[in-house]
């Protein structure tokens, strides 16, 4: 909900002046170097994976991804409802 928020207030506020819009830039990206191997924050994965103090690289890059899934669509939906 949180992000279709900001979405929604990104369509009204610069909708006039963007022609396509796009909710994640390499969104495996923030999944697996963010929670797989820790090369990007918050630097989270498993010790054999990398140097990081917390993290589980066998199931949070999933969870994540999953996130930004549901997170894309509801963007989308709110996008479509109410702007196309």
């Amino acid at each position: 909900k949180d992000f279709a928020d900001y979405a929604d207030f990104c369509f009204k506020t610069f909708g006039d002046r963007v022609k396509n819009w796009m909710t994640f830039n390499e969104p495996r990206v923030v999944a697996a170097l963010g929670y797989d191997n820790g090369f990007f924050a918050p630097a989270r994965c498993s010790r054999p994976n990398g140097n990081c103090t917390a993290g589980d690289s066998t199931t949070e890059p999933y969870i994540v991804a999953h996130n930004l899934i549901l997170s894309h669509a509801a963007a989308v939906e709110r996008y479509r409802t109410k702007y196309q």
